[in-house]
């Protein structure tokens, strides 16, 4: 999903570098993504969002062992290296156009040269991949190998593939292994508070930062987990933040009991479209003025958008009126977008990344709200990705 699109070579949204090797890849062979040697690192789970940045023309050579005809030049390099047993998962969906898509095999050292020789083990070739026709797969992978994902486009195109990437690490006999971390705060005293995080579409696991603050400062702290176990010697109300790169952030306040608790955490995954809205940011009543206790609310949206620094979001503004959608209803909804959309480029996201929009009354959460709750959550700022 959906940092932003810093971190991306060229055009690519949504694919992060590997900063030792691909930039270092980079600075001395000013090699683009669209050549085998400027290939992306896909380094974790995620939706990624890749772009053909159209260049023209043809070439005979690269893939010679393994296509009989000249390719376009326009492509998209990327790779995984498993560091442990596992197998992959990925879809592939165009955009608009239809491609070709390679999976090679191969060892670590010197993959372009393998593929270019037709020394790398073809595991995959789906011919004129359409938009709109998901192609998925599930592979076991070796640590000791690498993985090079190839999309290929007709020349002078410029669109964009959805890629959804999931790496599950396995053991021995096969089985998925979860990743858990434990904290005893309590010097043996044992009490059992799970965190677990899902992806709220694949019911599965997800390793995601987390940082808990306290108002004890006893649970303060940032962990790295799907599952974490926190033994606390008393109740503790806290603020859990939940980030992970192609997903939503997820703010959650919870009160640690003294007896065993369980706090499940449904992360959704950041696809074209998708919209999720930032709860508390609040404005002073009939202006787009954002109240100072929200400040910090804008500033989690700042650091979503930083942490997936290739996406676009529309900002939805909407208010909580009776009647009809007037149209001073639509552009104070607008003007408090566009108030948001401000405070977002002035923490450095660029301004090109965001849009806004205003829908008045028309979108309610609830219909007829008659407590408070509902029509603050009717007053709301909402993000699509784009």
């Amino acid at each position: 999903m959906i940092n932003q699109k810093g971190l991306f070579l060229f055009g690519l949204i949504f694919i992060f570098f590997n900063e030792k090797s691909n930039a270092q890849i980079l600075r001395k062979k000013q090699a683009s993504h669209a050549t085998c040697e400027g290939m992306i690192n896909i380094t974790e789970s995620g939706r990624y969002l890749l772009e053909f940045i159209g260049l023209e023309n043809k070439e005979n050579e690269t893939l010679s062992a393994y296509l009989k005809d000249s390719v376009s030049k326009n492509k998209i390099w990327s790779y995984f290296s498993p560091k442990n047993k596992g197998k992959i998962s990925f879809d592939v969906l165009p955009e608009q156009q239809e491609i070709d898509f390679f999976l090679f095999e191969t060892e670590k050292s010197n993959p372009c040269a393998l593929i270019k020789k037709g020394q790398a083990k073809k595991i995959l070739h789906n011919k004129k991949l359409l938009s709109k026709k998901v192609v998925s797969n599930e592979i076991e992978v070796d640590p000791k190998k690498r993985y090079i994902f190839l999309f290929i486009s007709k020349e002078n195109l410029k669109f964009r593939v959805n890629f959804k990437f999931e790496f599950i690490p396995i053991d021995e006999k096969g089985r998925e292994i979860i990743d858990r971390t434990i904290s005893d705060y309590t010097v043996g005293k044992r009490i059992n508070t799970h965190i677990k995080i899902i992806n709220a579409e694949t019911k599965k696991p997800v390793t995601s930062s987390i940082t808990i603050k306290s108002k004890t400062k006893l649970l303060d702290g940032y962990y790295q987990a799907s599952d974490l176990f926190l033994f606390v010697p008393k109740t503790s109300k806290s603020l859990i933040k939940i980030d992970r790169r192609g997903y939503f952030s997820k703010d959650i306040e919870h009160k640690f009991l003294m007896n065993n608790d369980t706090l499940l955490i449904l992360l959704k995954p950041l696809t074209i479209g998708s919209t999720a809205q930032f709860e508390e940011i609040e404005f002073y009543p009939g202006t787009s003025a954002i109240k100072k206790r929200s400040e910090e609310k804008v500033k989690r949206v700042a650091d979503f958008l930083a942490l997936n620094a290739s996406i676009h979001i529309e900002i939805q503004g909407h208010v909580n009126s009776k009647g009809k959608n007037t149209s001073s209803s639509i552009m104070l909804s607008k003007r408090r977008a566009k108030r948001v959309m401000k405070r977002l480029h002035q923490y450095g996201i660029n301004r090109s990344r965001l849009t806004a929009v205003g829908f008045g009354n028309a979108k309610p959460i609830y219909s007829n709200p008659k407590k408070a709750y509902q029509e603050q959550a009717n007053r709301r700022v909402e993000i699509m990705i784009k």
